[in-house]
């Protein structure tokens, strides 16, 4: 298929009753079909506001578009036995170049890489397929059609344009938040990112929680080791941490709940209560999931005890 064949399948799909040209969605599968659709999502940038690759790869100006597209999502999968090595290292360089924060990789491994063998791919006699290129991969692994399928409904339509940050995409900024001025950084870094695009996310909330209640940990066993000032310290941090991650999700009262729980422990009783109550209140009124990343019932009574006990401790106190 000729470049100007696909422009023209294109213009013939979005023009169809129902579509809407300014949300599409475009996927691909070999290395055709990967780089057929990332040079129509360069060319048609406006428009396109999700990515799905399967087992390709693209060329220089491919690499380059992915780069600079920050606000386009990609779904990015590959199996190890893929009968065209390297198209595993190939779709990893896809994922690395994107710039996007709302990525996801889906790599299904395999005991040992397909063997790296020679042959003319023009001659699909001479490569015995393997069951993990392109949409081969369908069936023997049925629940990747639903993967994509539930990729795109997030990306085109629950939150067209954006898909939840991806913790391996987020690696670079939650290793900042272990250095000295690290929040302080990714702060800047969510504030930049936010004037180009108000609903960016660039790390997942649960990703940051894990961080600050592991600084909480910390100040407790400092504490019972009579480290005062360690203690202070790995508080102070916790609570930075959590205001970090509550400006990136304000709409979690799991967050509220951390940053409550974190200035009882370090005596803040007025922040303690003022967060506490916000996030009792967000519970009770159901306008909201409990948090970006969970929001069963199960979590919701646990993360309610939790607040209701750190209500107590202050009501206790006066």
């Amino acid at each position: 298929m000729r470049p100007g064949d696909v422009d023209t399948a294109f213009q013939y799909l979005v023009a169809q009753p129902g579509v809407k040209r300014e949300i599409i969605g475009v996927g691909g599968a070999g290395e055709f079909g990967v780089g057929r659709s990332v040079e129509v999502a360069r060319q048609h940038s406006a428009e396109v506001k999700s990515l799905v690759l399967l087992s390709g790869e693209t060329l220089q100006d491919g690499l380059q578009f992915l780069r600079q597209a920050s606000q386009l999502p990609g779904l990015f999968v590959v199996a190890d036995d893929d009968e065209y090595p390297p198209t595993v290292e190939a779709m990893e360089w896809l994922y690395i170049t994107s710039s996007s924060p709302g990525k996801k990789f889906v790599h299904y491994s395999a005991a040992q890489d397909a063997p790296w063998i020679w042959y003319e791919t023009s001659d699909a006699s001479k490569v015995p397929a393997k069951g993990g290129h392109g949409t081969d991969m369908f069936k023997p692994h049925p629940e990747l059609p639903g993967i994509i399928v539930d990729w795109f409904v997030t990306t085109l339509i629950k939150t067209p344009g954006h898909a939840p940050a991806d913790a391996l995409a987020s690696a670079a900024i939650l290793n900042q938040l272990w250095t000295s001025q690290g929040v302080a950084r990714v702060k800047q870094q969510l504030m930049e990112a936010r004037q180009r695009d108000p609903q960016v996310q660039l790390w997942p909330e649960v990703n940051v929680d894990i961080i600050g209640e592991d600084h909480v940990r910390e100040s407790e066993s400092e504490k019972k080791a009579g480290q005062v000032g360690e203690a202070r310290m790995q508080i102070d941090t916790a609570i930075e941490i959590f205001k970090l991650n509550l400006l990136a999700y304000p709409d979690s009262a799991d967050a509220h709940y951390n940053l409550a729980d974190a200035y009882l422990k370090n005596g803040q009783k007025d922040l303690a209560r003022q967060y506490a109550e916000k996030a009792l209140a967000m519970i009770d009124s159901h306008k909201a999931p409990l948090s970006s990343w969970s929001d069963t019932e199960q979590r919701r009574a646990e993360i309610r005890s939790g607040v209701q006990d750190t209500l107590k401790e202050l009501n206790a106190a006066h």
